[in-house]
């Protein structure tokens, strides 16, 4: 569905990534992991196309729709709190009403045989069928289960956004992706704000949703219930594996220790060949054979073992807030 190719990204001659390419799958549910630093954020921007790459493409069908959520976003002032999640639903508003006038424009016409006329009974058809098949007309139920799983009180629905702090503006932004249904969505931190049970009805909306997910997270707990893929971004390259963290957290040890141990073996092997060049390097006899060791050292690819990510992830649950405060 969204195809990733050869892409790099530089900053003042300094290589964050290069040369990745994977493909996002209808359905899939990927965890982005890798050490602070390593170009997750990055990536996930260059996927919401709002950053772009040094070198390579990212591509997608036309009718794909991809939704971002930052770790830092705030909400436009002027609008209560049900008003401004009901803002996913603005472009359905809008097709509404243009469903609206067209049928008003077909209620004056009398050139029912025109050409002109059947174009105008099959924009309306066309419109009516993709508006009906989102279920716009539930759109209020959808709004307020969004607000109510993640943690607001049916009070707060009427009052206004300035209200609230950062974080319980996030979880308003949050609702309005969900609540928008894209084919792909990319969620940096998404629970840094959440308490338990906002999380728990998130990780069942995402579960249930049957789209594409990406997600940066530092909560274990909702990284193993959610994803079922994990790209790990480590030292300008991609690790790719189809299972859960913690399923790729045994398999990222396995294979750092291959990796340890074919390092320890090169290095055992340039230490013996640079043992041999001093031995003999001025042995007329063997003059054949340290030539042939020194050039192989210079064409010799040098191995590297991954940086270990130190940085643990955390099970967090923050308690909610205190109602009838501001927050």
């Amino acid at each position: 569905m969204i195809s990733v190719d050869g892409l790099a990204v530089e900053f003042g001659g300094t290589t964050l990534f290069s040369d990745i390419s994977f493909v996002i799958n209808e359905k899939d549910r990927i965890a982005l992991m890798g050490k602070n630093g390593a170009g997750k954020s990055t990536l996930l921007k260059i996927l919401a196309g709002v950053r772009q790459p040094t070198r390579g493409k990212v591509s997608a069908p036309k009718d794909c729709v991809v939704a971002y959520l930052p770790q830092h976003l705030m909400t436009e002032d002027g609008r209560t709190v049900f008003e401004e999640t009901a803002q996913a639903f603005a472009h359905l508003h809008e097709m509404e009403a243009q469903i609206d006038r067209l049928n008003k424009e077909l209620e004056t016409r009398t050139d029912y045989e025109s050409d002109s006329y059947m174009a105008l009974i099959e924009e309306v058809s066309t419109l009516s069928e993709k508006f009906y098949s989102i279920d716009a007309t539930n759109y209020e139920e959808d709004v307020e289960k969004a607000l109510l799983g993640l943690g607001f009180a049916r009070e707060d629905f009427g009052r206004q956004t300035s209200d609230f702090s950062g974080g319980w503006r996030m979880r308003i932004e949050l609702a309005k992706l969900l609540l928008q249904k894209p084919d792909v969505l990319l969620l940096d931190e998404p629970t840094n704000h959440l308490d338990i049970e906002s999380i728990q009805w998130l990780e069942e909306f995402l579960i249930n949703n049957g789209k594409a997910v990406v997600v940066i997270s530092h909560d274990r707990k909702f990284v193993d219930n959610i994803t079922t893929r994990t790209i790990e971004v480590t030292m300008g390259r991609i690790y790719d594996y189809k299972v859960n963290y913690s399923q790729y957290l045994q398999l990222r040890k396995e294979r750092r220790e291959q990796q340890q141990k074919a390092y320890d073996e090169q290095q055992k092997f340039i230490a013996e060949t640079k043992e041999f060049i001093e031995r003999f390097k001025g042995t007329y006899s063997k003059t054949l054979q340290v030539q042939s060791r020194v050039k192989m050292l210079e064409k010799l690819e040098l191995l590297e073992v991954d940086e270990e990510d130190t940085s643990a992830l955390r099970l967090k649950f923050p308690p909610s807030p205190a109602r009838g405060v501001i927050r």
